[in-house]
């Protein structure tokens, strides 16, 4: 079932693209004739499109394994196909939110016209003098939609060679009826590693540095430690096998651990690095006399399965003792609330990966359809969700606006 979702998903993915590709292409080259380009201009943006679909069609047909590609193919072929389809991705985004925003006044003059009892002379007149031509608005017009498509691949193009460049950030939250020997316990959090071609080992030495370099009490990996094929997880055991806290290393599976269909060769070699895996089950952190239990549940899809495997790793667990889970994706924060959970730990989003515009924790990227919860600190009531950007990208190795992090969180008593 989880294959033909994945081919069906697939599927739909590369025909969005396609489609997205057609209407770029068809607006060029109406812009290319009104500018009169010359004929080689108007070929040669006929051939860039094909060059970068053809490649699409073929990923989504063969589905070629690019970890077995030379390096040298992938900077100067794999990265440029991501880049354009990226960028041209993001120009269509703009482009269709300026038509929404034109909206309502197109659709006033439209229900205007309609209530008027003119002859199609007179609206045609009518137009022409509420929007007589301008050559100087249409030079405006183009030269606005040449800075836009510059723009998109500039950040892009930034957005791809700076998508490493990590942040440390800090977060204290209270815990409801945290004992005071535990208050200032720190938990070192990340999550998505995606361990690929774009995300290579000595990357995630140092980011496994990075981590250790935090000094918390606990580290926690929550979920995506490969991106789509088995062999991703060995140079990701290898890497972060160096991770060491005082209370442990945990982590719990994501939804790309188990698309590699071969979810328990992953379990094996995560837990073998020294990440202890928590698989719908709990296990009691103890510092000072006083304790908290930690839980931790594979990948979940369904409301109905959350409430499930999340009453599953309950079981073992008392009413009087705080409990923190690990959870892969944030969309279940109500249900673990409901349960008693006080902080629920999740990545998943990255963040947006590619966001637009950031206030706080609230962001305008595509991710934001998915869930209200993106990137940060949430609350409902005196229960806490904390989502972190995590480290890798999925889709395109690009991050706009939106960092790979680490986090440092410090538990105080509520």
């Amino acid at each position: 079932m989880m294959h033909w979702l994945f081919v069906l998903g697939s599927l739909l993915f590369t025909s969005v693209f396609l489609l997205v590709q057609y209407y770029l292409y068809r607006r060029i080259k109406r812009y290319l004739k009104e500018i009169k380009a010359q004929r080689w201009q108007q070929l040669s943006a006929s051939g860039l499109f094909i060059l970068f679909n053809i490649p699409l069609i073929i990923i989504a047909i063969w589905r070629p394994r690019i970890s077995t590609l030379p390096y040298w193919f992938i900077l100067t072929g794999v990265m440029p196909f991501y880049i354009w389809h990226a960028s041209l991705f993001a120009l269509f985004f703009f482009l269709m939110l300026g038509k929404l925003m034109k909206l309502p006044v197109v659709g006033a003059m439209w229900l205007r016209k309609k209530l008027k009892s003119h002859s199609p002379s007179d609206i045609q007149t009518e137009r022409e003098q509420e929007f007589p031509y301008s050559p100087e608005r249409r030079v405006l017009l183009q030269r606005g939609i040449l800075l836009l498509t510059g723009a998109t691949f500039t950040s892009t193009i930034y957005g791809t060679f700076r998508r490493h460049d990590y942040e440390l950030l800090s977060q204290e939250i209270p815990i409801k009826g945290l004992p005071a020997e535990l208050n200032g316990f720190t938990i070192a959090l990340t999550s998505d590693v995606h361990s690929s071609v774009f995300m290579w080992k000595a990357r995630m030495i140092e980011y496994a540095q990075a981590i250790n370099s935090v000094a918390a009490d606990m580290i926690l990996v929550t979920g995506d430690f490969v991106t789509m094929q088995v062999e991703e997880v060995y140079p990701f055991g290898e890497a972060f096998s160096i991770l060491k806290a005082p209370h442990g290393v945990y982590g719990v599976l994501g939804n790309h651990d188990f698309y590699t269909r071969q979810v328990d060769t992953i379990a094996k070699e995560v837990n073998a690095c020294g990440i202890t895996l928590l698989r719908n089950n709990s296990i009691k952190i103890e510092k000072n006399g006083k304790s908290f239990f930690l839980l931790g549940v594979d990948d979940i899809g369904t409301h109905a399965q959350a409430n499930k495997v999340i009453g599953q790793a309950l079981e073992h667990t008392t009413d009087d003792v705080p409990k923190i889970l690990m959870c892969h994706r944030p969309y279940f924060f109500e249900v673990a609330a409901k349960k008693g959970v006080a902080l629920t730990l999740s990545g998943h989003t990255h963040g947006g990966q590619v966001v637009f515009f950031r206030t706080s924790n609230n962001v305008i990227s595509p991710a934001r359809m998915a869930s209200p919860y993106v990137s940060g600190l949430y609350s409902l009531g005196e229960n806490s969700l904390y989502v972190n950007r995590g480290l890798g990208t999925v889709g395109i190795p690009v991050r706009i606006n939106c960092p790979p992090e680490i986090t440092k969180i410090k538990l105080v008593s509520a």
